[in-house]
C-alpha cells in the first residue's frame, strides 16, 4: 500500500495498492539450453543411479527424458513439462523438480533435487524428496555430437547375483562410427574381491544420439567377473564426458552407474610420460571385508622412485590416514594406468594393506579411479592435482555424501549440498541436508576449521551428533576433496569455487 498526503494541505490523501516482486539473486535460475542431471545414492531398495536431460526456455522446463535404475528396476522415462519446475527456495538454493510420470520413481513420479550453483553452467545437487537420499550434478549440455575415439570410463554398483554384491568395472572404449573397436578397447573389473584385468570385448555399438543427447552403448565383454552384455543408457554433456546408467533390461542385469570421459586427441597416445612427476587425488566409495567404505588420497608418480602419497579409509572399523609406502605402475597406450602392490603404513602399520588399483586417464587432467584387489571394490574421480592448498577467500558450493549409523545394524545414506564462503582457513554456510528413510532438512547451518599443517577439516553440521574430522585433497586453485576420518559415520565431500558470470 502507497500512500501520498499532500504537502500543502494535510487532509488530503490518495491511496493504492502495487505488487512488489522481487527479482532473484543472479544465477538462481537456469539459462535456456539443455541440461544434463545425474545423481547417485540409495534408495528404499539399494543403491540407485538416475541421469536425463531436460530443456530449459524462459525459466521453465519445456521436457525432457532419464534413465533409472536400482535393484529392483530399471526405466527410462519422459520428463513432462507439466509438474516439472526450477524454482529458488527460501535459503536461496535452486531447486529442481522434475515430473517422470512414473509413480514407481520418486514421489508419485516426481523426483525434487535441490542444489547451489556454482557457474551458469554448473549445479551441485542433493535429492531432497523422502524416495531417495544421492548427490550429483547439473550441466550444460555444450554438445550431443555422436561419441568417436576413446573414452575412458568406469561404472560401479551391485553384480547379477543373489544377493548382489559389489562390482566395479572400468576401462577404456574405443567407438569407430557406430561400432565398438574391440582392438584398442580394454576393461577391467573386480566383483567382491575377485578381480580381472586387461580383459577385452568382443563386440560392442552405440546408437546415434536423440534429440536429447541420449545415446544407447552396447558391450559384449569376454566371460569374467560373471558379465554378460551390458547396455547402458549414456547422456551426452559434451565431446568429453557421458554419464551411463545400466539399462534394466540388459542381459547382465546388475546396478551399475558411472562415467566415461573423452579422450580426445590424446585416445592411444599415452605412455609413463603422461604421469611422470604428477600427483592424482581421488575420492571413492565402495565396500570392503567390513562393509561400506570411502576411499581418498593422492598417487605421486615418480620416474625414479615407487609409487608414493597418502591413502585415507573409512569403514566404520578402520578409519584415518595412511602414508603409501611403495608400489609399482604402468601405462599402456589406451590411458589405462595398472597400479600394482601398493602398499600402506600409519594406522594399518601393524598390518599394513596391500592394494591394487587402475586409473583410467582423459588426458586433459582428469581420471578415473577403480579398486581391483581382494581388499576393496571402490570407483570415483580422480583429478591432476596442480596445488597443495585449500582454496583461498570466496564462494564456493559444497556437495557431500556418506553414510550414517541409525541403529545397530543400520546404516542410511545422507547427502547435502550448499554454498560455502571461505575465509583464510575457515569456511561457513549451509547444506540442505537428506537422510534416506529419514527426513529432508533445509538450511542446515555448516562451518569448517582449516588446519594446513596436518591437512584437516573439522566440520560442525554434517553429523548431528559430533563434529566432524576430515582429510583433503586439493585439486587446483578453487577444488577440493575430503574423507571423513573420524570413524562416526562415512563422508565424502567436494568444494568447488563458485565462477563469476
Amino acid at each position: 500500500m502507497v500512500v501520498a498526503t499532500s504537502v500543502t494541505d494535510k487532509t488530503k490523501s490518495a491511496s493504492a495498492t502495487i505488487a512488489i516482486t522481487t527479482m532473484p539473486p543472479p544465477n538462481s535460475l537456469l539459462n535456456d539450453g539443455t541440461y544434463v542431471i545425474h545423481a547417485a545414492g540409495q534408495d528404499a531398495n539399494s543403491q540407485y543411479f538416475v541421469a536425463g536431460a531436460f530443456t530449459v526456455k524462459s525459466g521453465a522446463i519445456t521436457g525432457g527424458e532419464q534413465d533409472f535404475l536400482d535393484s529392483s528396476f530399471g526405466k527410462t522415462d519422459q520428463l513432462s513439462a507439466s509438474g516439472s519446475s526450477l524454482s529458488q527456495t527460501t535459503d536461496g538454493n535452486i531447486q529442481i523438480t522434475l515430473n517422470t510420470g512414473d509413480t514407481t520413481i520418486g514421489v508419485n513420479g516426481v523426483e525434487t533435487f535441490t542444489g547451489t550453483i556454482v557457474s551458469a553452467t554448473r549445479v551441485l545437487i542433493t535429492e531432497s524428496d523422502t524416495f531417495a537420499a544421492g548427490t550429483g550434478s547439473v550441466d550444460l549440455q555444450t554438445s550431443a555430437a555422436a561419441p568417436s575415439g576413446g573414452y575412458a570410463f568406469a561404472v560401479s554398483g551391485l553384480d547379477n547375483q543373489q544377493p548382489q554384491l559389489p562390482l566395479g568395472v572400468g576401462g577404456v572404449l574405443n567407438f569407430s562410427g557406430t561400432s565398438l573397436a574391440t582392438t584398442s578397447s580394454v576393461f577391467d573389473c573386480n566383483d567382491a574381491g575377485a578381480p580381472g584385468l586387461g580383459q577385452f570385448f568382443t563386440s560392442g555399438s552405440v546408437s546415434t544420439p536423440d534429440s536429447f543427447g541420449r545415446v544407447t552403448i552396447t558391450l559384449n565383454p569376454a566371460t569374467v567377473c560373471t558379465l554378460a552384455q551390458m547396455v547402458f543408457g549414456g547422456y551426452i554433456v559434451g565431446t568429453n564426458q557421458i554419464q551411463l546408467v545400466e539399462s534394466g533390461a540388459d542381459t547382465f542385469n546388475g546396478t551399475l552407474g558411472g562415467l566415461a570421459l573423452g579422450q580426445g586427441s590424446q585416445a592411444g597416445q599415452f605412455s609413463a610420460s603422461s604421469v611422470n612427476n604428477t600427483t592424482y587425488v581421488f575420492s571413492s566409495l565402495g565396500e570392503d571385508t567390513n562393509g561400506s567404505l570411502t576411499l581418498a588420497g593422492g598417487f605421486n608418480f615418480s620416474s625414479t622412485a615407487p609409487l608414493s602419497g597418502d591413502l585415507a579409509i573409512n569403514d566404520l572399523v578402520v578409519s584415518g590416514g595412511n602414508t603409501i609406502t611403495g608400489g609399482s605402475f604402468l601405462v599402456d597406450p589406451t590411458g589405462r594406468v595398472t597400479l600394482s602392490n601398493v602398499t600402506t603404513s600409519g594406522n594399518n602399520s601393524t598390518n599394513p594393506l596391500t592394494l591394487g588399483f587402475q586409473l583410467y586417464l582423459d588426458g586433459n587432467g582428469n581420471a578415473l579411479e577403480l579398486g581391483v584387489d581382494s581388499v576393496q571394490v571402490t570407483s570415483g574421480m580422480a583429478y591432476l592435482q596442480t596445488t597443495g592448498a585449500f582454496p583461498p577467500a570466496g564462494n564456493s558450493g559444497l556437495s557431500a555424501q556418506g553414510l550414517v549409523p541409525v541403529s545397530t545394524n543400520t546404516i542410511a545414506f545422507w547427502s547435502a549440498a550448499g554454498p560455502q564462503t571461505l575465509t583464510t582457513n575457515a569456511f561457513t554456510g549451509f547444506v540442505d541436508y537428506n537422510l534416506q528413510g529419514g527426513s529432508f532438512t533445509a538450511n542446515v547451518g555448516v562451518n569448517g576449521t582449516v588446519d594446513p599443517t596436518n591437512g584437516v577439516i573439522t566440520i560442525g553440521g554434517l553429523d548431528p551428533n559430533f563434529a566432524t574430522g576430515f582429510g583433503y585433497y586439493p585439486i587446483d586453485g578453487s577444488r577440493v576433496l575430503a574423507i571423513e576420518v573420524d570413524g562416526n559415520q562415512l563422508g565424502l565431500l567436494q568444494i568447488e569455487g563458485v565462477s563469476p558470470n
